[in-house]
């Protein structure tokens, strides 16, 4: 059974599907991404509650899918630790999407039914957003439909798990992209051709290439700020 509806602060999440937990979920996430509760702040429960305008049971249950993703630790009294972002942890999750991703993407040229290359295509060449989170889950969309495509269950949830694990470090990127342009468009553009043409080995090698030239250039702009700027 859902529980009460969400407060009024929430009212850009389309609610009447979700629980107030959902709702909170969202909300908190958001702030994560942008910065808003930003890496290595402490942060009391209570006060996150109160801020958010909810009683603390459906934060905790929140804060427990936001711990799962590696967002934030919980510590002793009640205390929340916004993760920080570091090189090695971006070193350590891209190793493992620059292998993922790639035999994602070869198995999507072989296996995708016509209808998902149409869906492929079309989310490669649609127009940047302006807003970073929203062009951030325009990225996620293109490669989940090539993860949906790979004919291979299990190594959709690693790769779900991995991006909720690095949606912090690409909002970086995100961000830089939307000032100088989207150079992951093309990259986008030609992976999805190569999926199209059922090309396994160009596709697999073009996304391999993707994500390395991403894990780079996000460590080129972390490496380049000074940290408290690194993820603002």
């Amino acid at each position: 059974m859902l529980s009460d509806p969400p407060p009024a602060k929430f009212a850009r999440t389309p609610l009447l599907m979700v629980t107030k937990a959902e709702a909170v979920y969202i909300e908190t996430r958001a702030r994560i991404l942008t910065g808003v509760l930003p890496p290595g702040l402490n942060v009391n429960q209570e006060s996150l509650a109160a801020d958010l305008g909810v009683s603390i049971t459906p934060l905790r249950e929140a804060l427990r899918r936001l711990e799962m993703e590696g967002l934030i630790r919980l510590e002793a009294h009640r205390t929340v630790v916004i993760a920080p972002l570091t090189g090695g942890e971006l070193d350590e999750l891209y190793v493992i999407r620059i292998e993922l991703d790639s035999l994602a993407a070869g198995l999507a040229a072989a296996k995708a039914p016509e209808a998902q290359l149409d869906t492929i295509g079309r989310l490669a060449r649609q127009k940047p957003a302006h807003e970073p989170v929203a062009q951030l889950e325009r990225n996620r969309a293109f490669h989940r439909a090539i993860y949906a495509s790979c004919g291979n269950g299990a190594l959709i949830s690693y790769l779900d798990q991995l991006w909720d694990r690095t949606d912090r470090y690409r909002l970086i990127l995100v961000k830089e992209e939307l000032i100088g342009g989207p150079a992951s468009r093309q990259d986008h553009i030609d992976i999805a051709d190569a999926i199209a043409n059922r090309d396994a080995v160009r596709a697999a090698r073009l996304t391999r290439d993707h994500i390395a030239r991403s894990r780079t250039l996000i460590a080129n702009i972390m490496s380049s700020r000074p940290k408290a700027e690194a993820s603002q």
